[in-house]
């Protein structure tokens, strides 16, 4: 349960999968936890008792405005922008249509990195993180091939937008590019390598460990550098 002087982390994108269990994982931890949902759960057995939750749909602006509102004053160690969609599946740029391309960008890319923009004033100055949730597909350097090439491209679209995120607002908080391993959720598939306690311990570990450090750094779960 988090107590009086507990760091604090808004974790948007926290309704299952890796989001879920960040926000139970630094729950865990003693942290103080807000998780976004983009509708309550009538079950929320899931949650850690000492998760917040608030609701948020990245690609609503008028809900960004409502939620914005009801965090007002609020300043977080941690802000977590997770959350993203794996696009239409086996389509490429020749056979997608336009809207589903527009989705997923709109999703993985725009809202995110708008979103960013807005939590900005809401991340503590110096020693606070905001981190975004990436892939290593989004990796130019190492190069997906012909695998998830729309979700590869959406991830290397959201590298490059934070890049020019961080270039813009030279932001005086540390700026984080989390890869979070391959692993076992809805979009992951039972064959991934690792489970999402795996994950979310070593994401965990990172920000304690990058806490302060300054700068924007492509990381895994284990805290290993990726090439842009």
């Amino acid at each position: 349960m988090a107590t009086a002087g507990s760091k604090s982390a808004l974790i948007v994108g926290a309704s299952r999968g890796l989001g879920l269990g960040l926000a139970n994982e630094l729950t865990g931890r003693g942290w103080s936890v807000t998780g976004t949902v983009r509708k309550l759960p009538s079950d929320r057995r899931a949650f850690d008792e000492g998760v917040e939750l608030a609701l948020l749909d990245i690609n609503e602006p008028a809900m960004v405005d409502k939620f914005l509102a009801g965090i007002k004053g609020k300043i977080f160690d941690v802000v977590f922008i997770n959350g993203a969609i794996g696009g239409p599946q086996g389509k490429t740029a020749a056979t997608a249509t336009p809207d589903e391309i527009t989705h997923l960008f709109m999703t993985n890319v725009i809202s995110p990195v708008s979103l960013a923009y807005k939590l900005a004033p809401h991340v503590k100055s110096k020693t606070g993180i905001l981190a975004f949730m990436t892939s290593i597909l989004g990796s130019v350097t190492l190069g997906a091939g012909s695998y998830a090439v729309l979700y590869s491209s959406s991830k290397a679209a959201l590298n490059q937008l934070t890049r020019s995120f961080v270039a813009e607002l030279k932001p005086d908080f540390t700026v984080l590019s989390m890869h979070p391993g391959w692993v076992k959720t809805d979009m992951g598939g039972s064959g991934a390598d690792i489970d999402v306690a795996t994950s979310v311990s070593g994401i965990a570990d990172v920000l304690a460990a990058k806490a302060g450090s300054g700068g924007h750094e492509y990381l895994d779960y284990t805290g290993k550098t990726i090439p842009w």
